[in-house]
């Protein structure tokens, strides 16, 4: 039996709209960090979009290994070497950010190095809430 609102663009949607205020609330504090007055609404917006390309690239090798044949463990319903992945491709979107709006000449590495850190965490801890809208109105089969 379908749950949800059965809309795989609107599922889209609002995983990214989830994953945009996240954001947009790390750019506010990224900016106070760095005493920027760059907009957190335009990095937040950057981000999201750096995460949409990225995402866009990983899922598709994804699908690509599991088309040849490649199948992966599982935690419940998670393939967890899917989150696994996509460590290093999080750690360079955020390192893409910094140097686009903050650090661009990287004279504060640790500080970098800590941002980074904190902002791949708050990307995985984004996950469950945007997981949740995507399956809330993208919809999902109920036994």
């Amino acid at each position: 039996m379908p749950g949800g609102i059965n809309h795989p663009g609107l599922g889209y949607a609002t995983f990214c709209a989830i994953k945009f205020a996240g954001y947009t609330a790390a750019a506010h504090v990224l900016s106070r960090q760095y005493d920027g007055d760059v907009s957190a609404w335009k990095v937040g917006a950057v981000r999201t979009l750096i995460g949409m390309a990225a995402g866009a690239v990983y899922f598709s090798g994804w699908i690509m290994l599991e088309r040849r044949g490649y199948r992966f463990e599982t935690i419940g319903m998670v393939p967890w070497p899917y989150f696994v992945g996509l460590l290093p491709v999080r750690i360079a979107e955020w390192w893409l950010l910094i140097w686009l709006f903050y650090d661009r000449e990287l004279r504060e590495v640790a500080k970098d190095w800590r941002m980074v850190g904190l902002g791949t965490v708050w990307s995985y801890v984004l996950d469950a809430p945007a997981i949740f809208g995507f399956i809330a109105t993208a919809g999902v089969w109920i036994c």
